[in-house]
């Protein structure tokens, strides 16, 4: 994969980086530094719009050979700057935008995600065409990401519909962004530190954790390589090959709290108890709810559960 550094970014969207800024932001950059300059310099590029790049010497030169990895300075949200380069039609499938940290990482709801240095926080471009409902491409990444950390000697889970975790703490988020025919994958990882309790909101389901905490990981860099053809290469068995989404059973296997009770929060005041069945075929939540006495199965499209109250 060809990486190079977002140097000057002319929306203003991200900060100036130099290398020498990048490896002293934080021990994990510094270590990756060796790799991004992939055995050689970096050598200046102009980019469409004003944008200007340095592009890793040794990782294909400056031309185009498979996906391309952007990082960036500090920035509003790693998605903005990546919604930017596909304006410039600079963003192929595949390509992948790394902010070095976000002044507004958003999850779901449009809620905060605290995004200091060290962590991985990624705009990956989707490849179009997807074959089924649109509403379930948010699970299908979710499952994939889950898959990815468990091939890492992680514990993974997703749960639905957006977050991911390491047994019982939740280390990393999707978030799935569509504008005219172009979808954005956002994925934050805590890769070397999670926010401590002071940091989530009072309704967090789960503690924060990091996957340091599972022992030792590669710096943003290489985790997000590795992510990235990991990705690409499941899509392609996944989906190219067969032209349709797995089996709903096959992603069952990753989903957190399958056939377990759980706390249900359904719109603003819609407060209560199910157990998990599975998922729809659309991506929405199967569940078993008792209604006036009888069990009910249902399915839901938002909000979110969690594990019941003790």
């Amino acid at each position: 994969m060809r990486i190079r550094i977002l140097s000057h970014d002319p929306f203003g969207q991200a900060d100036d980086l130099t290398p020498e800024i990048l490896a002293a932001c934080h021990p994990a950059w510094a270590e990756g530094m060796e790799m991004m300059r992939g055995g050689g310099g970096f050598v200046e590029e102009a980019g469409a719009s004003g944008i200007r790049f340095l592009a890793s010497a040794g990782m294909s030169g400056t031309g185009r050979d498979g996906p391309q990895l952007t990082v960036c300075g500090p920035c509003g949200s790693a998605l903005d700057v990546a919604w930017n380069l596909i304006r410039a039609g600079d963003m192929a499938p595949w390509d992948v935008v790394l902010a070095v940290s976000q002044r507004g990482g958003r999850g779901q709801m449009r809620r905060v995600w605290d995004s200091p240095p060290g962590n991985v926080y990624a705009a990956i471009a989707w490849p179009g065409g997807v074959p089924g409902p649109e509403s379930f491409l948010p699970v299908f990444v979710g499952f994939l990401l889950a898959k990815f950390l468990s091939g890492k000697g992680v514990a993974a889970s997703f749960k639905w519909p957006n977050d991911l975790l390491a047994g019982e703490k939740k280390v990393g988020g999707t978030l799935l962004e569509e504008r005219g025919g172009r979808v954005l994958a956002g994925v934050g990882i805590n890769l070397s530190s999670a926010p401590g309790k002071e940091n989530l909101r009072p309704d967090h389901a789960f503690p924060a954790g990091s996957l340091a905490e599972s022992g030792c990981f590669p710096g943003p860099v290489p985790f997000t390589v590795d992510l990235v053809k990991f990705l690409q290469t499941c899509y392609h068995d996944c989906v190219t090959a067969t032209c349709s989404f797995p089996p709903v059973a096959r992603i069952e296997r990753r989903l957190a709290f399958l056939g377990r009770e759980v706390l249900v929060r359904e719109g603003g005041s819609d407060v209560y108890m199910a157990r998990v069945l599975g998922l729809a075929e659309d991506g929405g939540l199967r569940l078993m709810r008792r209604v006036d006495g009888t069990n009910r199965e249902c399915v839901i499209h938002s909000g979110g559960i969690a594990p019941p109250l003790t």
